[in-house]
Order: C-alpha cells, then structure tokens, then sequence
C-alpha cells in the first residue's frame, strides 16, 4: 500500500487537496483544505502530490481567497496559476490617444510583450509564421493581457496556458492528438473505475470567414460527413489585427482544420496519478475497440482526501 504525498507552500496537517486542469479552461485551480496555514492573499502557492517516494509539483499560482471556519478551525485556500496574474492586469494606456502599440512583430514575440507587461517573464513561445502590424501598429489598450494573447492564439488556433511549474507556454497545440504526438503512458482496465464514451458535434465549424483591416476578406469551407449535404456551420473572425491578405488565408486555413471535425471523448476515473497531466497524450488498452488508442487528455482533476486519491480524466481524440 503506497502512502499518499501532498504538501503546499506554508501550509500543514492538510485534509484535502483538488487541483483541476484542462485545455478549455482559462487556469488551472486548486483547493487545499488544511489545519494550519500563514499564507495570505496573493502570495505564491505550490501544491506536490502523489505517493511517498513519487511525487511531483501539480500545480503553481497565486492564492486567490482564504476561508476559515471554526471548531475546529480550519482553512480552505483557493489559487489559480501563474496565468491568472494575466487575467488580473488590464492595459489601459494613460491617453486613449497613446495606447500600447507594436509593429512588425512575430506573433509569439507580440505574446510575450503581453504578458511581460503582466509581470510574467517566465515565458515560452514557439515560432510562428504570423507577423503582426505589418502595414501599421498593432494598437493594444483596454484589454487584458490575457484576453488579448488569448485573442492572438484563436486567430492562429494555437494555444497559451501555464505549466504546473508556473512557466506560461504559447504553441501550436491542439485538443486532440496531433500527428507526431508520442503517448507517455498507457492505462490498462483494471487501472480504471468508470468509463463514458461520447460523440457529438457541438464545437464543429465547417465554414470560416475573416474580416480584417482595409477590406480584406478570407474564407474556407468544406463539407462534412456530419452534417446534411450543403449544410454548413459558419464561423467568423473580425479584426483590424489582420493587414494582409497571406494573413487572413492562414488564419481561416488553421481555424478550419481545427474545427472541422467530430469531437470523441472518454470520461474515466483512475486511481490517483500525479503523471497524468492535462496536455498529454496517453494510450488506452482496456479491450474494447470503442475506447482503446491514443487520447489527448483534454481534462484533468487529481482528488485526495480521507477516502484516498483519484484522478478524473476527460479525453479527446
């Protein structure tokens, strides 16, 4: 029987611990409930989990609110990542006549310059082939910076979060598996508690159409096996970010490959695993075709208190 692990910046005697990822979400959060803690609002929090002899850091941020009750006293701390510091600064210039402005510049660089006004320097970002403020700057004011790298990343259907060490990363990465991806670990049946299996076509988009600046327009489509025939379900894009041409035939290019296409999922439970991590891509073997091959784990909350420790899992594929 392996001893269950879990400590937390400042904090001890803890009861429980929940730290929920996933692709769709703005941070990850977690919640820790403890006996005794000195941290304060704001401060830096680091949650490890796992087993004695194998743990890892599941999650870093910032401590957003702190609830104490009484008899006994006891604490719930409630953080949110590192990225969270992007969602709390909004860029407002000191004139609207003189906002924040970039020209020339390569789409990760522009994220960078976005979340370093944030006070985020720990910052990762991939090549793209998108350069911004081509034929004039990119203004930037009344946004906040996570909105607005958020808003660069749908353009180009990339991706920006926040690692479990705190790093925030910008890359072309996609909710489902990508040609290249290697699965780090594969799940057996008997790894398993529950298992859902579903279909559906709610977030599928088989039409895109871009609006950008100086009359430029842009357009893709194309047909989908789940949908009637000449049906289509339409996507728009307007922006005055987008000056050119080449431009704006990427970005409704990159949007209708992401989009076109049906949405598999598992839902499952496991017994607690610090490794598996939103982001990821794992193999099912569990003997039923339906559910086995390679999943992109979509979603992720690892659950530990006095019953033990699980991690739910949603999946796509």
């Amino acid at each position: 029987m392996q001893t269950i692990y879990k400590t937390a910046t400042n904090t001890s005697n803890i009861l429980s611990v929940n730290v929920t990822n996933g692709h769709g979400m703005q941070t990850a959060t977690t919640t820790v409930e403890a006996l005794n803690t000195t941290l304060d609002v704001g401060d830096e929090i680091v949650v490890d989990i796992g087993y004695v002899g194998d743990h890892d850091v599941a999650f870093t941020g910032y401590v957003k609110s702190i609830q104490t009750s009484e008899s006994p006293i006891k604490y719930t701390i409630t953080a949110m990542d590192t990225l969270s510091r992007a969602m709390d600064y909004f860029i407002v210039s000191s004139s609207p006549e003189t906002p924040m402005t970039r020209q020339n510049i390569q789409a990760e660089n522009l994220v960078h310059d976005i979340m370093e006004v944030a006070g985020l320097t720990n910052y990762s970002g991939d090549a793209t082939s998108f350069t911004f403020g081509v034929n004039g700057p990119v203004e930037i004011n009344l946004v906040s910076s996570y909105d607005y790298a958020k808003f660069l990343a749908d353009l180009i259907a990339w991706h920006i979060y926040a690692t479990s060490s705190g790093q925030v990363r910008f890359l072309d990465r996609k909710p489902y598996v990508m040609g290249g991806d290697t699965p780090y670990k594969t799940i057996i049946i008997t790894d398993t508690t529950a298992m859902d299996y579903s279909e559906d076509i709610e977030n599928l988009r088989n039409r895109v159409v871009l609006y950008g600046a100086n009359n430029i327009t842009a357009e893709a489509s194309s047909s989908s096996p789940y949908l009637p025939n000449g049906f289509y379900k339409s996507a728009v894009i307007s922006t005055l970010i987008v000056d050119t041409q080449t431009m704006a035939d990427q970005s409704v290019a990159y949007n209708l490959a992401l989009y076109n296409r049906l949405t598999k999922g598992v839902s499952m439970t496991v017994i607690g695993d610090q490794e598996l991590e939103s982001r990821k891509v794992l193999t099912l073997n569990t003997g039923n075709v339906t559910f086995d091959g390679d999943w992109y784990i979509y979603g992720v909350s690892h659950t530990i208190n006095s019953a033990g420790f699980i991690t739910e899992l949603e999946l796509r594929n």
